[in-house]
């Protein structure tokens, strides 16, 4: 059983070694840019289905910043989960002077490892959601005040 969480031990480092590599190299594009481009044109990207510049210029940070916190929380929360699930299979665990051990409490704490994984990404995606709905709901509000001014 050690050498299973071993090797599941030596794939999570390795999964972890390619995202920072690949953060690296994108960090290093990013750096490439000349510095006026850098800002202005991220500070201009527009919102989805839409091509004029978003008026919050603040907004896509926060939409990038809960997609990327809610995919992280789920792979660390997933993988997490099944090494906790591994470890009180294997030897046991004490937790505030419970001894947690056996098959049983290991796939439980497996399973509510995931779906509790599951629920924080899905309400990190859902609250970006939320961020480009306001948008919306601003631009089509202002559309029909303007629409009525105009009859």
């Amino acid at each position: 059983m050690k050498e299973v969480v071993r090797s599941l031990f030596r794939k999570v480092v390795s999964f972890f070694h390619n995202v920072v590599s690949l953060l690296e190299r994108l960090i290093g594009k990013f750096r490439l840019l000349p510095p006026c481009r850098r800002i202005d044109n991220a500070l201009q990207k527009p919102w989805r289905g839409g091509s004029k510049p978003l008026q919050y210029h603040f907004l896509p940070y926060v939409t990038s910043v809960l997609r990327v916190l809610g995919w992280a929380i789920l792979i660390i929360g997933v993988l997490a989960s099944i090494l906790l699930g591994l470890e009180i299979m294997n030897g046991g665990l004490t937790v505030w002077r419970a001894e947690l051990q056996g098959v049983g409490m290991g796939v439980a704490a497996i399973v509510l490892g995931i779906i509790g994984s599951f629920l924080a990404w899905l309400f990190l995606l859902v609250n970006r959601e939320l961020v480009y709905l306001f948008i919306h709901v601003k631009d089509n509000t202002r559309n029909t005040a303007n629409s009525i001014t105009e009859e």
